[in-house]
């Protein structure tokens, strides 16, 4: 997996506040318990996986550039996007923090899929690995984090049943209507795994 060197795109801020939904508190939760699962593993500038909920046609809440999660609410810790400026390659953001390095990932499902309104993605060898043997899809080939050809890999896999799939050579991806229902499947294949690995031994 390529060396974290933070995001590859522009932003402009243009509010340092976002309006606060009870949807936060659950991306929150959601996005702790990945960590404490393991799937959203520590690296130098902070851990891999990134979490949103879908505000509009064209915005969404998203975690902070390299964002550890932590049990208690930060604000600090999310970005409100609210549009891509097609013509420079900027996104539109509200917050003080550095939307997510893979927020085209998320901006491209979102614009691809108007029935999804939650995107959950982390980091797990063993569901990289086991990616056959437990029916995921998988992108056809490698691609650099947070560029437009990873997006564009994502969004060429669905077929608009796949709601869970690994890019390939790099982390999952969950979709869902909302949040606990991403959040639940991934779960879903978690435990699948862990019964295929005690199956194995």
């Amino acid at each position: 997996m390529e060396k974290y060197q933070g995001v590859k795109f522009k932003f402009q801020q243009v509010k340092e506040i976002f309006h606060y939904d009870r949807r936060l508190a659950d991306l929150n939760r959601w996005a702790y318990l990945f960590s404490q699962l393991g799937l959203t593993p520590v690296h130098a500038a902070g851990a891999y996986g990134n979490q949103s909920y879908r505000t509009g046609s064209s915005s969404f809440i998203i975690t902070r550039s390299g964002m550890i999660p932590t049990e208690q609410l930060l604000a600090d810790n999310y970005c409100h996007v609210t549009g891509l400026d097609e013509s420079s390659g900027t996104f539109i953001t509200e917050g003080t923090a550095t939307p997510s390095s893979e927020s085209l990932l998320h901006h491209a499902l979102y614009q691809a899929m108007p029935g999804i309104n939650t995107i959950l993605h982390g980091h797990s060898a063993l569901i990289n690995s086991h990616a056959a043997d437990l029916k995921i899809p998988v992108t056809r080939s490698f691609h650099p984090y947070g560029t437009p050809e990873l997006a564009r890999s994502a969004v060429e896999l669905m077929d608009g049943a796949i709601r869970f799939f690994i890019l390939k050579d790099h982390g999952f991806v969950a979709l869902g209507e909302d949040i606990d229902s991403a959040g639940k499947l991934t779960l879903d294949y978690f435990a699948e795994l862990i019964r295929l690995m005690q199956f194995m031994q």
